[in-house]
């Protein structure tokens, strides 16, 4: 069973266990009023031990549906409970109006209503098989009703009679026969209906649900929710120039861990390595752009304007390490080798927006700032720093933060290479 199926499931549980509530109360009132107003001991007595037997049958379809037993079992059984319960009524009725005075016409007339409003009670649970079943069972009613009256020698039939003679006369109005039975079956399939759309709609914002999770899966959920609350137009190849600062981050000798661990467990470590520095990132608004491969692309002020980006975008980066810090704690207590990585930072103003076609388009960042970050990360390499940031980067972020100055590093096919520092709090090594 897939989740959506499941969450249906549970939602008809739920359902019917307000159905039952519903029905208990409807039983007990209609016990208090049976006793109270029907005037001979036996229809008392009647009454009050239906009552007391169909609400003890309740209560242990309750428990049923506590115990997690098929609710399409219970569904049934408790519509063939409710019905049971309202039955008698036309016949208790046809008995306080006098069987001997009465012809047997009048339980035609009399009908069984209570029928359309357990139809529509059993609507709350998104199954409209059940209205359906209700329908079935009121329309079998009313055709064993209109059998008994018409057997009844004092019954006749009519195509015309007053208000009178229908009501309490002996002829059953062909016409009003008709259209009671017609009633019946069109209110539930109206109702059955509902239900229909109404499962259909749970199904499909239950759905809406998990692809939104989806998204959430593969980009940040700043992005995620972009995304999916997004126009046409966001939805359109372009963009536009934002400050943003980038973050760029890989996994030092993770090729040939690689060739050591094999594809299934090289998988695994990267799926535990790269959630723990997405939940890092994320803490901080940051959006992740990309995984390329053991590396992480991510940017801070790319889907709109971020309060002290650059000190999310250094917080973010001692997050990770920090994270680093404890999942290497754990490959440790293992007897596993512990992972390092190299991270830079960088600002500057970068062209983010949708790359792609109409029919697949990828949401990132481009321009110099990307590739300085890239850069800066590589010098991880040759100061031996955990965390490399440029000057503009750590002086934006404020004080607070640890760091220690590594000067000009030359940058490969960077002309000006920024001034460095090496940030030292919660560094991993």
């Amino acid at each position: 069973m897939d989740e959506i199926s499941a969450l249906l499931r549970e939602r008809e549980r739920q359902g019917l266990r307000w159905f039952l509530i519903a029905l208990m109360i409807a039983s007990g009132l209609w016990t208090a009023i049976g006793t109270t107003f029907i005037t001979s001991s036996s229809g008392k007595l009647f009454v009050g031990t239906t009552g007391l037997l169909d609400m003890a049958i309740m209560a242990v379809l309750l428990w049923a549906l506590a115990r997690r037993r098929s609710p399409t079992l219970v569904g049934f059984a408790s519509i063939l409970v409710a019905f049971a319960t309202i039955a008698p009524s036309p016949f208790m009725e046809w008995q306080g109006a006098g069987i001997e005075t009465v012809p047997a016409a009048y339980l035609v007339k009399t009908g069984l209503p209570a029928a359309l409003v357990i139809c529509a009670l059993s609507a709350i649970t998104l199954q409209p098989s059940y209205p359906l079943a209700v329908t079935g069972l009121a329309l079998v009613y009313q055709l064993a009703l209109l059998a008994i009256g018409l057997d009844d020698p004092r019954t006749s039939l009519a195509t015309q009679a007053t208000w009178e003679e229908h009501v309490m006369g002996d002829a059953i109005h062909r016409g009003k026969v008709a259209y009671t039975l017609g009633l019946t079956v069109a209110t539930g399939i109206a109702i059955s209906v509902v239900a229909w759309v109404a499962r259909l709609t749970v199904r499909r914002a239950v759905a809406l649900e998990q692809a939104n999770g989806q998204l959430r899966r593969y980009f940040s959920p700043e992005v995620a929710e972009r995304i999916a609350t997004a126009d046409a137009d966001f939805m359109k190849p372009g963009g536009r120039v934002r400050e943003v600062v980038v973050l760029v981050s890989d996994l030092e000798a993770f090729t040939p861990l690689s060739h050591a661990l094999g594809p299934d467990e090289t998988l695994k470590l990267l799926a535990d390595y790269q959630a723990r520095m997405t939940a890092a990132i994320f803490v901080e608004g940051g959006s992740v752009d990309k995984f390329t491969g053991d590396g992480i692309l991510a940017t801070f002020g790319a889907t709109g304007a971020l309060p002290d980006s650059s000190g999310r975008a250094v917080r973010a980066a001692i997050g990770m390490n920090r994270a680093l810090d404890e999942l290497n704690a754990e490959r440790a207590a293992r007897g596993r080798p512990v992972l390092r990585q190299r991270i830079g930072l960088h600002a500057g103003p970068a062209l983010v927006g949708n790359v792609g076609t109409v029919d697949r388009l990828e949401f990132t960042v481009i321009g110099d700032v990307v590739n300085l970050a890239s850069r800066i990360e590589q010098a991880c390499k040759v100061t031996g720093d955990a965390i490399l940031a440029s000057r503009a980067v750590f002086d934006a972020a404020g004080g607070g933060i640890a760091a220690v100055a590594r000067g000009v590093v030359p940058l490969p096919g960077v002309e000006s290479p920024p001034e460095l520092m090496a940030l030292r709090a919660g560094g991993a090594g």
